[in-house]
């Protein structure tokens, strides 16, 4: 097997991974790179046709790349008085399982005495955030933290933890601790603003 086989083989296999890919943006950059690579491919075999489809693919995918990255999403956060409501549970059968896999040591009993907001984007219910109060001084445990798979592209969390104009600090929250699930969601509360104490991950707010 030469080694523009082998090219043309890694390009399919990145067009066929961009497409079990439920996060739109990470779709379109691994589709970008697949459809290129074959483009060229295409190009080197003289298969023209091939070239220039992928080519077009290619281009394609820039533009909605350049939209996404330029688009300015409108996040809202809706607390809800309980939890047995019809948004919330039809959101926890969708994507209850999934949360399991996620929160590993998070418990649906927890959310009874718990503060729950429904993290809106663009108007549609993209995740949850529950938290307990652990003081009246605004310190709070994170109970929840969760974005469903299609938008979990970290601008909900910048949303959620930026320092400048959080809107958490509208529900009065200055100091949220954490305790990781994983080394996963360590990895994560990390990227998002949280440094990493003897047990637990914390997050103040100025």
């Amino acid at each position: 097997m030469s080694l523009l086989e082998v090219f043309g083989y890694i390009a399919s296999v990145l067009i066929a991974l961009s497409l079990m890919m439920s996060n739109i943006k990470r779709l379109r950059w691994i589709n970008l790179f697949g459809a290129a690579a074959f483009s060229a491919y295409g190009y080197f075999i003289d298969a023209y046709p091939v070239f220039i489809l992928n080519g077009w693919i290619t281009l394609v995918d820039i533009y909605y790349l350049v939209r996404i990255y330029k688009e300015k999403d409108q996040f809202d956060l809706v607390k809800l008085k309980s939890v047995q409501t019809p948004l919330f549970s039809l959101l926890k059968e969708r994507y209850g399982k999934d949360i399991k896999q996620l929160c590993t040591k998070f418990q649906w009993q927890q959310l009874d005495d718990a503060h729950v907001l429904l993290v809106f984007r663009n108007m549609k219910p993209v995740g949850f955030f529950a938290y307990r109060q652990l003081n009246d001084m605004g310190k709070v445990e994170v109970l929840l933290d969760y974005i469903i798979p299609e938008d979990r592209d970290f601008k909900a969390a910048k949303f959620m933890f930026s320092h400048q104009d959080n809107k958490l600090k509208l529900e009065g929250i200055k100091h949220l601790v954490v305790e990781a699930s994983d080394e996963n969601h360590g990895i994560y509360l990390k990227r998002v603003g949280f440094t990493k104490q003897e047990h637990y991950f914390e997050l103040v707010l100025h």
